[in-house]
């Protein structure tokens, strides 16, 4: 074979070589996840606040200095880029951060929202180290909203300081528009108190494969590990939600929500019976017991094939009647009567199964915690540093039978406390604030209890330092006003009695 042959040969080879690892690479690489915010990376012009584009600055307490950082003014500053945000507090405090709206969402896909922060907290003038630390965190809501909305959601509290690091929160979008939101609290004064936001993310997420291609030309699939929506050991109530309509193929799909749990996804579907919880674990074959995680699409029904209250799937049609209908009568009317023969020695057990059913058992309870908290910056969230308000009150209210099941009222040192061993229901949570307080969240609370499960509430109020007497006003038509007057009537007669005998007394000295 001549050399001009060989080396044809080996350019085919390479060229078949090359061709593969090009088609593998496509294969493997991910779709690019498009980010939704506007002037992520503080790259773009700073309004004359100081904020960067497309954001706008919220601040709960305290004067921090919006101010754009560039590369050249520090660079440690900046991740990346030319420029970053700042927020600046010269021996002040204060809680203060951004936010910006984000439209477009589609309704139960999950969104990750992702910033890079860190925070100079110092008492001297080295930039390089801090001496102390600065509470941040960041968050996403449903709708435009406002800082102080109790539905954001929010990451954990980070303390970085003097070097960039990644804060992370996610949510299931339940409506078409988000808002995002920085966070720092700053609870002491110090001659430095600054913040550095910069690189900012929102994308969508979920559930992503990869395909590669190994060299036996099989195709493996790798998943994205996902969180799943409840803590067992920490478990928060799940709201109810209205159930789906069917789609095009007639099932009737539900994306799960944060906190949900298939117990009581099942119970508003089909009703709360172990038939029913089957169902929903057979209509969606890839589920792992019952884990279940935020985003993911389950199918809870079908249009056509109901499912009923005790699990069974079928028909809302009428079996036609046999042949044997006055065979069936006859075994029906001997089966009754044997029954009633034997129905006085039952009552008995029947009260007694009755009883043990009316009593849940102990891992079938659940608990509501409640605590109230001063919040002294009105944001509506427990921050680090706010303390517990004593002579509040909570009244729990069973809302299936309308009954108040329990009351308590906080000593300022013991909360949270539990309403425990409640059975599986709905229930309202109302709170009372003392006098001299105005509340900062919502005063009442609705829930859904799940099983097993514990679901913890917040309620703040703020001290305005009024200490308002409460008058007690009698009514009108209350047989004790008349007799009120009646004795201070007789009360300005024997007056006028006394002043008269005096004067007849006087008069004869």
């Amino acid at each position: 074979m001549s050399i001009k042959t060989h080396q044809s040969l080996l350019a085919g080879v390479l060229v078949a070589v090359l061709s593969s690892v090009v088609y593998a690479t496509s294969l493997a690489a991910p779709q690019l996840q498009t980010n939704l915010l506007s002037n992520s990376g503080f790259e773009s012009t700073f309004a004359a606040d100081g904020v960067g584009t497309g954001w706008l600055k919220w601040v709960v307490s305290g004067t921090p200095t919006f101010k754009q950082i560039t590369s050249t003014t520090d660079a440690k500053r900046v991740t990346e880029g030319a420029s970053a945000q700042q927020l600046e507090g010269a021996n002040i405090a204060y809680s203060a951060g951004l936010q910006q709206e984000v439209n477009g969402l589609t309704v139960g896909k999950t969104y990750k929202f992702t910033v890079y922060g860190h925070a100079w907290a110092s008492t001297g003038d080295d930039s390089t180290v801090s001496t102390d630390t600065i509470n941040l965190r960041i968050g996403i809501a449903p709708g435009s909203t406002y800082a102080a909305d109790p539905n954001i959601t929010w990451s954990g509290v980070y303390t970085y300081t003097d070097t960039y690091s990644l804060m992370s929160v996610e949510v299931v979008a339940t409506d078409t528009v988000a808002t995002v939101f920085t966070w720092a609290e700053v609870s002491t004064a110090r001659k430095h108190n600054d913040v550095y936001w910069d690189n900012a993310a929102f994308v969508e997420v979920g559930a992503v494969t990869a395909t590669e291609t190994t060299t036996d030309s099989t195709n493996e699939t790798t998943t994205q590990t996902s969180q799943p929506t409840q803590d067992s050991s920490m478990l928060v109530a799940p709201t109810d939600f209205p159930m789906p309509t069917p789609d095009d193929t007639g099932q009737i799909i539900y994306y799960v929500q944060p906190n949900d749990n298939l117990v009581h996804i099942a119970t508003i579907a089909c009703g709360e019976t172990i038939e029913c919880l089957e169902k929903i674990r057979t209509l969606n074959p890839g589920l792992t017991g019952d884990i279940i995680y935020p985003g993911q699409k389950l199918v809870i029904g079908e249009a056509q094939n109901t499912i009923s209250t005790n699990g069974d799937v079928g028909t809302d049609e009428t079996p036609e009647p046999s042949d044997d209908t006055t065979e069936d009568v006859q075994e029906a009317d001997s089966a009754d009567s044997v029954v009633e023969e034997s129905s006085e020695g039952m009552e008995g057990i029947e009260e007694d199964v009755e009883a043990i059913r009316s009593t849940p058992a102990p891992d079938e309870t659940g608990a509501i915690c409640v605590t109230l908290y001063s919040d002294l910056n009105g944001n509506g969230v427990l921050d680090s540093g706010e303390t517990l308000v004593a002579d509040g009150t909570f009244s729990l209210v069973d809302l299936d039978s309308g009954d108040t099941v329990d009351t308590y009222s906080t000593d300022g040192t013991s909360e949270p406390y539990c309403f425990s061993d409640l059975a599986t229901g709905t229930y309202r949570v109302v709170s009372s604030a003392p006098v001299g307080h105005t509340p900062t969240t919502r005063v009442d609370w609705d829930l859904t209890l799940a099983t097993g499960s514990t679901a913890n509430l917040e309620f703040g109020a703020q001290f305005t330092g009024e200490d308002l007497e409460i008058a007690t006003v009698e009514p009108e038509n209350t047989p004790l006003r008349p007799a009120l007057m009646g004795a201070f009537g007789v009360m300005l007669l024997l007056s006028a009695a006394g002043i008269a005998g005096y004067m007849v007394v006087s008069r004869r000295r």
